[in-house]
């Protein structure tokens, strides 16, 4: 029998698939303290409770479950930053109770897949506009026709996000990608339409609950950027649920005919995705077994283009190949993957990287200081190890045999000189450029083409001195970033500031430049990262990763490097409430003592602390989307109403930027001793 609309699909599924009703089975305490688990983690549990109606009809494959559920449980980790708040990884009240009930389960593993693969922000709005148009038709006063809206919806998935970050989905949309055959698996195409989104929520189920009676066949037409969407659709049907796949591949390139790849075991094929021209229509259709079509869901006509935007998420090791790949897909010089072409890359963005921490210089933000103050600290250069550097570069570019040598030889070459095409280019580079057929401007595409090469080092070599102030990178192996952001590095101070030097002036950088690069693909597009209080910000965190400025854990600066920065897995979270940042509080009185000059010329002197300072428990407090927080210390020689004084942690970071630390003596200590001042 043939359906009239979606919604009679939806009415015959809650006929086979009775609704969830979890909440029925609790008391109203369990419920309440749920509820109030999930609002502080960002969830909602109406929410979930409508999307567990959708995706928690499905079964999940056996082998996914068991999988799943051990290396989200293997990520917990709970690591104190300030007193009270917690750097949570791993699962939270969402993923805790889909841990304990079955239709949950099915929710948060296919919500975790979509969020991994798509923009959040994006998704979230295709979902709550698919709930919505799926129950066209539906009576008012029917109980089905309440959705959720598209704020409520993103808190569900990036609760899922969060707390299932653990899970590496790039194994199975690689595996399906290299299957399908893409030359490249980091570029392969996970746009998916939106329209497929809605059929999906209600096929699946039924293609699930009468395996042997329903089919799903997906029509989709390709375009020459190739986006088709079908390495998530196989990952979700096959990987996921379970279900038998054939994927029929439409031509492109120098195969001039389709190509069929199957994916599973079963005797008939339940999904069959085809790619066909683009001028063809768009559709997914629900079939019995004799192929008679039950419903056919086509796009409206002014929304056939409406794509979900997919993010790639990139593994930190070798993330600088993956991203000249990307980048440079379409130039003469890398379109054949050249292993000397690259290295060539990878030893550019290394020299880059040098020359530019050669001319950092601290820059002061603050307006009011005295002329001579400013004076001296336009003068304090920032200096980054080189050594560290050529490491990260090993790490950035998964290269352990790069050689300093050749390294170097750029770096003379370059120096004092813009960072731009106006350079030589390297042999291999140029090689590669010229043994491409050669139209009749070649040699003017070739110079834009290195041109825009150069522009492209240089926001990777920000990135590079950037993770080279990153203390713990060895804790970052399985870090994963949003590789299609780097290009916001630009629009950065820094960036700005490259793509106009000389290669001799001073590059002034502030305090929180590192948190800010590393912040780009760490977020993404998700916020609008240069409207940040920057001068407030201690911590940013998004996609279950978090980075933060040292002294926010560590206020001894005896323990701390002047610009540096914590990466490490999880979310701030204060007795159950989860947050996106940390910020200094608003108003926080400078802490400033008056100088005293203790002894005269011709006096003796002896080595002491001017005022001794306690740290006692921090401020802690919420804000909209993050803690707001102050340092307290207790100064033990002023009077007990005055004692107590507060500091922010930002603030702390910049007066460690400006402290210029002494070379280490290389006598014994001489702190008992009385010294004659001349």
């Amino acid at each position: 029998m043939a359906f009239t609309n979606q919604f009679a699909l939806t009415v015959e599924l809650a006929r086979l698939i009775p609704p969830i009703q979890w909440a029925l089975t609790k008391t109203g305490n369990a419920i309440m303290d749920h509820a109030r688990e999930l609002r502080q983690s960002g969830s909602d549990i109406v929410v979930e409770e409508d999307l567990a109606n959708i995706f928690g009809r499905c079964r999940i494959s056996p082998r996914l479950t068991s999988s799943f559920k051990t290396l989200v449980i293997r990520s917990t980790s709970n690591v104190s930053l300030l007193e009270g708040i917690m750097l949570q990884g791993g699962p939270g009240p969402t993923v805790a109770r889909a841990f304990q009930d079955q239709a949950y389960f099915a929710m948060v593993v296919q919500l975790s897949l979509l969020v991994w693969s798509f923009e959040c922000q994006y998704l979230a709005t295709a979902v709550a506009a698919a709930m919505r148009n799926r129950l066209r038709g539906a009576p008012s006063q029917s109980v089905l026709s309440s959705t959720p809206d598209r704020n409520g919806v993103l808190g569900v998935l990036r609760a899922c996000e969060s707390q299932t970050s653990a899970f590496d989905w790039n194994m199975m949309l690689d595996a399906v990608s290299a299957t399908l055959g893409y030359e490249d698996i980091t570029r392969a195409p996970w746009d998916i339409p939106a329209f497929v989104l809605q059929g999906l929520l209600d096929m699946f189920p039924m293609v699930q609950t009468l395996p042997g009676d329903r089919l799903i066949h997906v029509q989709i037409p390709v375009s020459e950027n190739l986006a088709s969407g079908v390495t998530a659709l196989v990952v979700w049907a096959h990987h996921v649920l379970d279900l038998t796949v054939l994927v029929s591949l439409h031509y492109r390139r120098r195969r001039l005919s389709k190509r069929y790849e199957r994916f599973g075991s079963a005797d008939i094929d339940q999904v069959f995705v085809e790619e066909v021209a683009a001028d063809e229509v768009a559709s997914i259709t629900l079939l019995d077994t004799q192929k008679n079509d039950l419903l056919k869901i086509t796009p409206e006509p002014d929304a056939e283009q409406e794509l979900i935007g997919s993010v790639r998420r990139t593994p930190l090791c070798g993330i600088g190949n993956v991203l000249f790949e990307d980048w440079g897909g379409r130039f003469l010089a890398l379109r054949k993957k050249n292993p000397a072409v690259m290295e060539d890359l990878q030893n550019i963005t290394s020299a880059f990287a040098i020359i530019v921490a050669r001319n950092l210089v601290k820059d002061e933000t603050e307006k009011d200081l005295d002329a001579d103050t400013l004076a001296r600290r336009k003068a304090i250069k920032h200096n980054v190890d080189k050594d560290c550097l050529l490491q990260v570069s090993r790490i950035l570019f998964n290269n352990i045999h790069m050689k300093s040598q050749q390294i170097d030889g750029l770096v003379a070459q370059y120096s004092a000189s813009p960072l731009d095409g106006s350079l030589p280019r390297p042999a291999a580079l140029d090689a590669a450029a010229r043994a491409e057929p050669q139209p009749p401007n070649h040699s003017v595409i070739v110079e834009d083409e290195w041109d825009v090469i150069c522009s492209y080092a240089r926001c990777l070599s920000v990135f590079l001195i950037a993770l080279a102030h990153v203390t713990n990178l060895e804790d970052c192996e399985s870090l994963k970033f949003v590789d299609l952001a780097f290009s916001e590095i630009c629009n950065l101070a820094l960036g700005q500031q490259l793509d106009d030097w000389n290669g001799r002036d001073a590059l002034r950088i502030t305090d929180d430049i590192w948190l800010q690069v590393l912040a780009v693909p760490l977020v993404g597009y998700r916020k609008k990262l240069r409207s940040l209080p920057w001068d407030r910000v201690c911590l940013v965190s998004d996609r279950g990763w978090s980075a933060w400025i040292s002294t926010l854990a560590q206020c001894d600066p005896e323990y701390t490097r002047s610009g540096s920065v914590m990466l490490r897995q999880g979310s701030p979270c204060r007795n159950g409430v989860w947050k996106t940042g940390i910020w200094d509080l608003a108003s926080v009185p400078q802490f400033m003592t008056d100088p005293e000059r203790a002894e005269m010329c011709g006096q003796v002197a002896h080595l002491r602390c001017a005022e001794k300072v306690n740290l006692v428990n921090p401020y802690c407090g919420e804000g909209e989307d993050a803690f707001v927080v102050s340092a307290r210390l207790r100064r033990q020689e002023v009077q007990p109403k005055e004692s107590l004084v507060r500091a922010g942690y930002k603030e702390l970071h910049k007066y460690l930027w400006w402290a210029q630390l002494s070379e280490r003596c290389i006598h014994g200590s001489r702190a008992p001793e009385d010294i004659k001042l001349a």
